[in-house]
């Protein structure tokens, strides 16, 4: 189990965009739920953080993650950093301009 975890981390840390748990369990070869257990434990750990998927950053209109005109994206992961971005991740919704 441990290096499985591990292999979590590793394969986080190969990438340069963010990945979601479907597509690297398929990767893996794992249960998405197995796999989502291991990032929720380093997410938890300061490892890995959750990329939004812009719909709920959204300040465009008064409805925020409620928007009709903006699907519900699968959650995706990526390598935490050390800088201030971690705090505060940008918007990707395409009309704000964070």
């Amino acid at each position: 189990m441990a290096s499985q975890l591990r292999e979590v981390l590793n394969r986080f840390a190969d990438r340069s965009a963010p990945v979601s748990i479907k597509r690297m369990a398929q990767e893996m070869g794992i249960d998405p739920n197995v796999l989502s257990g291991m990032i929720d434990y380093w997410v938890r750990k300061g490892k890995l953080r959750e990329v939004s998927s812009g719909g709920e950053a959204c300040h465009t209109c008064g409805i925020k993650g409620a928007c009709p005109y903006v699907i519900t994206l699968p959650r995706s992961y990526e390598l935490a950093g050390d800088d201030d971005a971690q705090s505060n991740p940008p918007c990707h919704c395409g009309h704000c301009s964070s």
